[in-house]
């Protein structure tokens, strides 16, 4: 990948930095690097909790590559819902957002930077704590879902699955309570909508559990026996979750990891114009993920990150100047190749600008446009 422009610092070509990363709960992150006598460049970010496994980590390794008394990152943590919200609110502007879903308008520009996947879990205590090859498909994972399937050992799941020892126990579904709220569904929600073909969720009356976000979820079903719920992929990773094999277009049942997922890219990666060498002046489209087009070993249940950067020419005190240069080469880090892209592999995404030319030359352009409106 040939960027615009290169990052002030490189990662560190030791295994162990990324080793030495701290992971918790979001509580537990401070947002504020080191404070000193000079006055650091302050950007605010805002990003989805569904993206907090990685999103954290950006955060840590690239500060640790600043020196701490000149950059202070302040990241908050929201919904997908609440995002959108605050994209609307001018008084709660940010200087970067990293989402699953885009708003798009005039004022601002999206860029992918990782790939997003929903892993849907469950807590069968027999079972180890890793994929155990249960395998569902759409057809019996909406009928989970919705309560009509409510036992483990149900004739539908023990067809799709005759080897494994299924309890006769009941289930209990796991679900966030921003799904559907005000029409306005989460990235991971909207993502698992797709799949399933329905537009709009219903879940069981009895025998469901509600929870605010997504580490609260992971953590319910990791508590709740007999419970199956849906994540981030990243979060499943994070918290060695146990997730199943979901069944894709071509019939083939596929556990997610950085190889299923990066075949999803690779194949159903779609743009609405297919010319590589497009100027910066050209109408660029936003990529996205063509569900239709994922078939043969690529995992089913993915879409995209994006990092949301608005659009102005409003950068004229020094200052200003000075705070748009460290998001553009922070957003440079994220998508090279030895930054960001090299960190989500930590949480078993796949980078998404890894021989992909095309990707490149958008995230090129749309970068270009961001400095020239900046400049």
């Amino acid at each position: 990948m040939t960027p615009l422009f290169q990052p002030r610092f490189n990662l560190p070509s030791e295994q162990d930095e990324s080793e030495n990363t701290q992971v918790t709960t979001i509580d537990d992150i401070s947002n504020k690097t080191a404070v000193s006598a000079t006055m650091p460049t302050t950007i605010d970010i805002l990003a989805s909790t569904s993206a907090f496994p990685f999103v954290q980590r950006w955060i840590a390794q690239y500060e640790n590559q600043q020196l701490a008394s000149l950059i202070n990152l302040n990241v908050e943590y929201l919904s997908d819902r609440e995002i959108i919200a605050a994209e609307g609110d001018n008084s709660r502007l940010s200087d970067l957002t990293i989402v699953g879903t885009s708003n798009e308008n005039n004022n601002t520009l999206y860029l992918p930077v990782s790939a997003q996947a929903v892993a849907i879990v469950y807590n069968i205590p027999s079972f180890p704590d890793i994929p155990t090859g249960l395998r569902l498909n759409s057809t019996i994972l909406s009928l989970i879902l919705n309560g009509s399937i409510n036992e483990w050992d149900d004739a539908a799941i023990k067809g799709l699955n005759p080897d494994l020892n299924l309890p006769h126990e009941k289930m209990v579904v796991v679900h966030n309570n921003e799904d559907n709220t005000h029409g306005r569904s989460s990235s991971s929600q909207l993502l698992l909508n797709q799949y399933l073909g329905s537009q709009n969720s219903r879940w069981p009356i009895n025998d469901s559990i509600v929870t605010s976000e997504p580490a609260e979820l992971a953590e319910m079903v990791r508590r709740i026996p007999y419970s199956i719920g849906y994540v981030d992929f990243s979060y499943a990773i994070q918290t060695k979750m146990t997730y199943a094999a979901i069944g894709n277009a071509g019939g083939d049942y596929i556990v997610p990891s950085a190889n299923s997922i990066g075949r999803a890219i690779d194949v159903a990666l779609q743009f609405y114009n297919s010319d590589t060498d497009s100027t910066p002046s050209q109408e660029q489209h936003l990529p996205t993920i063509n569900a239709s087009r994922i078939v043969s070993d690529a995992y089913p249940i993915v879409g995209l990150y994006y990092a949301s950067l608005p659009v102005s020419n409003d950068y004229k005190e020094e200052d200003e100047i000075s705070r748009r240069a460290v998001i553009l080469d922070l957003v440079q880090w994220i998508i090279s190749e030895s930054g960001g892209q090299q960190t989500l592999l930590e949480v078993q995404y796949p980078s998404i600008y890894s021989d992909n030319d095309q990707l490149v030359a958008y995230a090129n352009i749309t970068m270009d446009s961001v400095q020239k409106n900046s400049s």
